[in-house]
Parts: C-alpha cells; sequence; structure tokens
C-alpha cells in the first residue's frame, strides 16, 4: 500500500475495533455477569468489613485480597453501572494486548498494518466475546503481560515488575512471562517483580488491620487450594490436566473429577511442553528480530492450559501468536517467497477448531478439548516457521 493508504486502511481497522467493541460492551452492561458478580460481591464485602473468602461460596472469589480492595469503588455503583465501568476497563486492555503484541513481536518504531489490528480478533473472537460476556479478568492479565514483557526488553524493570507481579498474582499462567524472562536475564525485572508481589500481598494491612490481614490472607490461601479438584472435567475447563480427565472419564466415569492421575499426566504433559518452549526459547538467542519471537508466542499458546483450571476464555491469549502467524502468513510475506504448505496447514486447523458452531457440536468440541488441541496446532505452526526462518538464515 502507498503510505497515505496504509494510514487510512489503519485507521478503518480501529474504527472496525470499536464498532466490535460498542456492541460488546452493549451486552456486558446489560446481560447477568456471572464472574463479574462474584468480584462484586467482593467489593461489597471489603466495604462492609466481611470475609472474601468464606468457606460456604459455591462460586469462590480467588483473588488476593488486594483485587478484592481494587473492586471496592466499583461496589459502590449501582451493578449495570459497575459493569459498564469494568467493560471500558476490558475495552482498554483488549486494545493494549494489541498494541502490546504488536511491541514485543516487531517493536515500537513498527505501526501495525491494518490486518495485524483486526485479523488476530477475528481469529480470538471466541475467547475475547466470553471474557467480555462474563465480565471476567483475563484481557487485562494478558495486557499486563504483553507489557511487562515490552518494558522489560526496555529496561523499565520497575514497571515491568509491577506488571508482571500482578498479573502472577490474577493468573498463574503469567509464571510462563517471568520464565522467558529469565531465559533472556532479564534478573532485575524479576527482582522487582518480588519487591512488588510482596507488597502486593501486605498493603492490605492497612485496609483490615493485622489480624484481619491474616484472616484474609489466610483464607485466600485456602481458597485457592481448595479449586484443585474443582471441575477437573467441566466442558469449559480446557486446560491439559482437563483434556486427561475427561478422556478418562469415558471408561471411570466420575471419578476421573477426583483421580489424581488426571493432574499428573496433565501438568506433565505440559511441564514437559513447557521445558521444550523454553529450550527453544534459550537457543534462538537474545536478537530482539521476529524469528527470535516466535518462542515467545510459544509460551503465549501454552498459557491457557497451563492451571489445571483453566477457563476457555483464557485463549485470549492466541491473539498474540496469531499475529505473528498472519504477519507470517500475510502481511509481512517477502516478495516470491513461500511460506511452507506445513505452517498453512497447522494455522488452518488451528483456527478451525475453534470455530464449532451449535450447541451439540461446540458440546463435543469442548469435551475433546479442541481448544487445547488447537494451541497446540498453532504451536506446531510457530516451531514450523522458525525452522524455516533458521534455515533461510543459514
Amino acid at each position: 500500500m502507498k503510505p497515505i493508504d496504509a494510514t487510512r486502511a489503519r485507521q478503518l481497522a480501529w474504527l472496525a475495533i470499536a464498532v466490535y467493541l460498542a456492541g460488546l460492551g452493549i451486552s456486558a452492561t446489560f446481560r447477568a455477569q456471572g464472574d463479574f458478580n462474584v468480584y462484586y460481591r467482593a467489593g461489597h464485602r471489603v466495604l462492609l468489613g466481611h470475609a472474601i473468602y468464606p468457606p460456604d461460596d459455591s462460586d469462590r472469589f480467588l483473588y488476593a485480597p488486594i483485587f478484592a480492595i481494587g473492586f471496592a469503588p466499583l461496589a459502590l455503583l449501582p451493578r449495570h453501572l459497575a459493569q459498564f465501568v469494568f467493560f471500558l476497563i476490558n475495552a482498554f486492555s483488549l486494545i493494549e494486548l494489541i498494541l502490546g503484541a504488536g511491541v514485543i513481536l516487531f517493536g515500537r518504531e513498527r505501526q501495525l498494518p491494518a490486518a495485524l489490528i483486526v485479523v488476530p480478533v477475528l481469529l480470538s473472537f471466541r475467547f475475547i466475546d466470553n471474557n467480555f460476556d462474563h465480565g471476567q479478568i483475563n484481557l487485562p492479565t494478558l495486557a499486563l503481560i504483553v507489557w511487562a514483557i515490552a518494558y522489560a526488553d526496555e529496561s523499565h524493570d520497575a514497571s515491568a515488575g509491577l506488571m508482571l507481579a500482578a498479573a502472577i498474582l490474577i493468573k498463574p499462567f503469567a509464571v510462563l512471562a517471568a520464565i522467558h524472562l529469565a531465559i533472556r536475564k532479564r534478573f532485575f525485572t524479576l527482582g522487582w517483580a518480588v519487591v512488588a508481589g510482596v507488597a502486593l500481598l501486605v498493603v492490605p494491612v492497612v485496609i483490615f488491620g493485622p489480624r484481619g490481614w491474616i484472616d484474609q490472607t489466610a483464607a485466600y490461601l485456602t481458597a485457592i487450594a481448595s479449586m484443585t479438584n474443582r471441575y477437573r472435567t467441566m466442558l469449559t475447563n480446557q486446560s491439559a490436566v482437563s483434556a486427561v480427565a475427561r478422556l478418562m472419564s469415558l471408561r471411570i466415569g466420575t471419578g476421573a473429577e477426583t483421580s489424581a492421575t488426571a493432574t499428573v499426566v496433565g501438568m506433565g504433559l505440559e511441564i514437559v511442553l513447557i521445558a521444550a518452549v523454553s529450550l527453544w526459547d534459550r537457543v534462538s538467542g537474545a536478537h530482539r528480530n521476529f524469528a527470535s519471537r516466535l518462542a515467545l508466542c510459544g509460551l503465549f499458546c501454552l498459557m491457557p492450559s497451563f492451571a489445571p483450571i483453566s477457563w476457555k476464555s483464557y485463549y485470549a491469549a492466541m491473539l498474540v501468536p496469531y499475529m505473528a502467524l498472519t504477519a507470517a502468513l500475510w502481511t509481512d510475506r517477502a516478495a516470491g517467497k513461500s511460506t511452507p504448505i506445513s505452517v498453512w496447514t497447522l494455522s488452518a486447523l488451528s483456527v478451525l477448531l475453534n470455530l464449532a458452531t451449535g450447541n451439540y457440536l461446540n458440546r463435543i468440541a469442548l469435551f475433546y478439548s479442541a481448544h487445547f488441541i488447537s494451541s497446540l496446532l498453532a504451536l506446531a505452526a510457530l516451531f514450523a516457521l522458525w525452522l524455516t526462518s533458521e534455515v533461510a538464515e543459514a
């Protein structure tokens, strides 16, 4: 495109994102949001001085006390107005996720072309919509992760550490970003993350007092531990552990819900995959070029299935690898240079597995962990692309 055409295309792309978000905003504001209801209730409990993590809750608040305090201002608002404010936070986070993914893949000096703004969102819309529909907190977490990596690359260690610490306390899958930073020897960032993490855990003592802080923190740890054996075979749980548990349920029925075998096999598979991608990240080198970032995208493929309880909405993380694949297969193709058919095939299969529609077909896809398999296919596509890049450079 000519420069003016590219600029106009970017404007239209952001306009399309704005229209998309406007539609999601109407739905998010007026529908009943199960996840946001949990956050809203936790904020009320802070305001009233009640226990945040009562053991008889059917849907528990699973985040550190500092985040319950963060939801307290929203609890002062009428529910639908609070949902609208939280929608704005999620909308801002999606935009920052798109921009941050562009920065970690291509650097700050590049303006994203229109296709890299719109296409990754289209390819992961099933998961993005799910976050807005239920009022979930994954998009802010992913935005924190990508910008923590971006700031760490630029040696803004304190800011990166605070973002990383907040992300890890919200969702355990952010640990994979810490692994990447350790491989890249960003130890100052990791040091700041430890300091920030301790501070985020301790600061609530100002609100609750020493005794209340101890009680709330202990209850938080208990609530986290209680989730180990819950929801393993629930369809929207798309973790590696749930994939194994549901396959086991075909033979042993409901016993798969509590069987330790599913956890051992599922987490073992995740650990092997993370170790392999970490080794790939290590041998990719510290050069900040596109090829060296493909392994980082591989870690984003593994984030959604990392914890034993990993909801479908976590797969919004796939926006990052889909942006990389879109660039390689479309926007950044060198003149006259063809991409191997294996990359095209794996990428297409990854996308198609996420598009099962209709109640019956969707349930079958969820039972057989289609989204988990889709993330592994995207991971394979990224690795095949990296091998091609390595051969080309050699």
